[in-house]
């Protein structure tokens, strides 16, 4: 894909900032809060989404077997776009960075059980060639990740207006995962406004089955959808990761502050010689060193050990992406057995 735009106005980012709220609201509600015609908002959108420029993406469903991990790869020099590009094929890399720092390549896992998490890092990555060395962090809790990032395009009104839209209440005690549920989620994975009806035909079920199972999927955080824009065209063009240790007894509330500054995407707890890594969009390579400072400073139990800088993301959640951050493609989200 060429490098077609380079900023994106106002009205696109506010839809974009709408749909980051609430994915799936009606182009009616979308459009009363952007004070637009509901055919405009969707026309808008189309373009984007055609473009590779804004994307609705799932995550794999989630279940309380699930495991997750990151990984860090050092390659033999110049080989990891290569070994990155083969990874990102995989449905369990749900992300893929080639990063400049302590590792060549920065992989989110994700997988439904710690069987299928075991085998893939024990199996598939013993045939990926041009690997010198492989690290892996298993995760123990997310306090924040990037679907709840926001753009902050709207005013107040226009937030609580799309909040509404979104608010949806559920029973907080999630059940057993069916074979229908995974299709839906896969569906959405790949697209996250796929029409009821569509999804209905996939899963082999009736329509109303499938509101009924969407919306508890997604009132119980079952199912997460986000609203993606290419980096480049956010306003904050530079992608960091921060692999840092906190002692034990403060970990909670430093992962917590850590997760209500404006600048962090995703803040998650793991076993591994880090205890958080934490994921951060700036507006320059100045701010990395500003933003670890002020956290330094605000966060006395902080002690950030490493931290890389994404050259080039390969994959977003599922996602495709070329050089310029733009979507091209899927890969499929069901990571219910290893490649």
């Amino acid at each position: 894909m060429q490098d077609q735009a380079t900023s994106l106005d106002e009205l696109d980012l506010q839809l974009v900032n709408a749909l980051q709220i609430a994915p799936r609201a009606a182009w009616s509600q979308v459009g009363a809060v952007l004070g637009i015609d509901p055919v405009t908002a969707a026309r808008r959108w189309a373009r984007l989404e055609r473009s590779g420029l804004a994307w609705i993406s799932g995550y794999p469903p989630i279940s309380p077997t699930q495991a997750n991990a990151f990984v860090e790869i050092e390659c033999e020099p110049g080989r990891g776009l290569t070994v990155a590009r083969e990874l990102a094929t995989d449905p369990q890399a749900m992300t893929v960075d080639v990063t400049a720092g302590g590792r060549d390549v920065l992989v989110t896992v994700n997988t439904p059980s710690p069987e299928v998490l075991s085998g893939y890092l024990l199996d598939r990555m013993t045939r990926v060639e041009h690997l010198r060395q492989v690290r892996s962090h298993l995760v123990v809790r997310a306090y924040t990740e990037a679907s709840r990032w926001r753009l902050r395009a709207l005013d107040h009104d226009q937030v609580a207006r799309m909040i509404r839209e979104a608010d949806e209440a559920g029973d907080r005690a999630p059940g057993p995962l069916s074979d229908a549920d995974w299709t839906i989620a896969v569906a959405l994975a790949a697209d996250g406004r796929t029409p009821v009806g569509t999804l209905a035909e996939a899963a082999a079920t009736s329509t109303s089955t499938v509101r009924r199972r969407l919306a508890r999927l997604i009132a119980n955080q079952q199912l997460r959808l986000r609203c993606e824009l290419a980096r480049k065209l956010s306003g904050w063009p530079v992608y960091a990761w921060f692999f840092a240790r906190v002692s034990p007894a403060h970990l909670e509330e430093t992962a917590r502050a850590l997760a209500r500054i404006p600048e962090v995407r995703a803040v998650t707890s793991t076993a591994g010689p880090y205890n958080l890594i934490i994921a951060v969009w700036l507006r320059s390579l100045i701010d990395v060193q500003e933003l670890e400072t002020h956290m330094a400073r605000r966060l006395p139990h902080l002690d950030i050990v490493d931290r890389s800088i994404v050259v080039r993301p390969v994959k977003l959640v599922g996602r495709l992406l070329d050089k310029h951050g733009y979507a091209t493609g899927t890969v499929s989200l069901d990571t219910r057995s290893c490649p």
